[in-house]
């Protein structure tokens, strides 16, 4: 059909069935001056030539994301191990939800950690499978800042990161996550932010008191 052409709408569709044409072969079958003189000369030059499939138009490569990452520069400077154990939980969930979100899953998980000086360390480890399970990163992620071995060390900035996304659709989640039900919760936890707002539920240790 003539829609299928880029720039025929309802009112120019009209138009050309007034004419008679029907569908885009009818178009390359018709005179330009025809089509110009009807629906005016850049619109029907534009139809005839992509008609013919004349477009010389650049072709825009859709962009894939490789990776999913999120980051949180503190307030001030900590030198609290369980202050930034708490951050990188917060990140890995956020992380996973947009993995969850966007269809994708991760094997290699990275942390990236910078200090009061503004050096800035990265590590990274690869899991056994792809998850978008907040539980596996941050259990990874924590490992690898404690790897580190910084003992009371002044953070400025953490960050979590998940590469080479695979389609979790095909993706072989072993048997002891499954039977963990971490996946299965972390759902039931975005059907709820997405009802009633990020902060509606969340890991206990990110409850403040207040």
């Amino acid at each position: 059909p003539i829609t299928a052409l880029w720039g025929v709408g309802g009112k120019t569709a009209d138009q050309l069935t007034r004419l008679g044409l029907q569908t885009v072969g009818d178009i390359a079958r018709t005179p330009q001056s025809t089509i110009t003189r009807m629906i005016g000369q850049a619109l029907g030059t534009h139809l005839y030539e992509l008609a013919w499939g004349r477009d010389p138009r650049r072709v825009e490569p859709v962009s894939v994301d490789k990776s999913v990452s999120n980051e949180h520069t503190f307030d001030h400077d900590i030198d609290d191990p369980e202050v930034v154990h708490a951050e990188l939980l917060r990140l890995s969930g956020k992380v996973a939800a947009r993995m969850r979100a966007g269809g994708p899953a991760a094997r290699p998980v990275s942390l990236q950690v910078r200090f009061a000086d503004f050096s800035t360390v990265t590590r990274s480890r690869s899991l056994p499978a792809a998850t978008d399970v907040a539980h596996d990163i941050y259990l990874t992620a924590r490992a690898l800042y404690e790897g580190l071995h910084l003992q009371r060390a002044r953070v400025r900035l953490v960050g979590v990161r998940c590469e080479n996304l695979s389609d979790s659709g095909a993706v072989q989640v072993p048997l002891s996550a499954r039977d963990s039900g971490w996946r299965e919760t972390e759902q039931v936890m975005d059907e709820v932010a997405r009802k009633f707002g990020s902060s509606a539920v969340r890991p206990a240790r990110l409850v403040r008191p207040e």
